[in-house]
Formats: C-alpha cells, sequence, structure tokens
C-alpha cells in the first residue's frame, strides 16, 4: 500500500494551510476518534527510525482532529500541555494509529489522552491540555 492511499475506513485528513500540510500523508478514521498515516522516510531521524518531534506532532494533530470533529469546533483547539512517552520505536513503512480518548470537556480546559500503535505494539503515550480557541480566526490566504 502506497504512503498516499489510506487503510478501510479512513479519509484525507483535510488540512488548512501551514504546518501539519507539510507534514502530509495523514488520514482521519471515518467514524472512530483516530488519525493514521504511512511513515516515509521523511520521518526518520538519523537512527532511520521516526523522529520523537514528528510522533509528537501526530499525537497533537490526532488531538486537535478528534477535539475539533467530536465537538463541532470551527478550529481545532489550542495546546496548553503536551507530554509524550515514547516506549517503542517506530520504522519507514509503519502504518501508525493514534486513538484519542477525551477525559473530560471543562468550561476551560479539555483533557484527553492517545496511544500511538503499530499494529497491536503501543509506541507512544501522551496526555494532553486543551482549550477552545474564543479569538477570531484568520482567513485562509
Amino acid at each position: 500500500m502506497s504512503a498516499n492511499s489510506p487503510m478501510e475506513g479512513f479519509e484525507v485528513f483535510p488540512t488548512r494551510p501551514g504546518f501539519i500540510r507539510h507534514n502530509g500523508g495523514i488520514f482521519l478514521h471515518c467514524e472512530r476518534p483516530v488519525i493514521g498515516m504511512h511513515i516515509a522516510e521523511e520521518h526518520l531521524n538519523p537512527l532511520r527510525i521516526a523522529h520523537g518531534g514528528y510522533l509528537a506532532t501526530l499525537a497533537d494533530t490526532a488531538f486537535g482532529a478528534v477535539l475539533r470533529r467530536q465537538y463541532d469546533l470551527p478550529v481545532a483547539p489550542v495546546t496548553v500541555n503536551l507530554s509524550v512517552d515514547y516506549l517503542a520505536a517506530v520504522r519507514e513503512g509503519d502504518w501508525v494509529e493514534v486513538e484519542v480518548k477525551v477525559h473530560k470537556f471543562g468550561r476551560t480546559f479539555i483533557s484527553a489522552s492517545c496511544e500511538l500503535k503499530v499494529g497491536e505494539r503501543l509506541a507512544v503515550r501522551a496526555n494532553g491540555i486543551f482549550t477552545v480557541w474564543t479569538g477570531a480566526i484568520p482567513a485562509i490566504a
């Protein structure tokens, strides 16, 4: 399966101009609170495993996508805190899925966690605190 092809049940992740568009190949599950992607060469560090910063980006992106869709927000919430535990290497060609669980959606903050897995193998665990953006939303250029 090519890096541009989603697994069954996934669709292309809709992105606005900006950072995440340059990290493409991300797919959003049609029903579940999950994003997925194939790890490509450009996601690797010098050890030829997925760069930790990129895996943190995937976790943060999953949080934003799932929270935005689940709570019908105009934009993804803003990350206040993100903690990431790296538990296993992720390699080129791996299909990774990041599943989000929302623990609390409060008046001010949202608490959530996620797991990044390759098959059944847990590679990354992340926890985050988020807040809903209340400012103006910039026009798309």
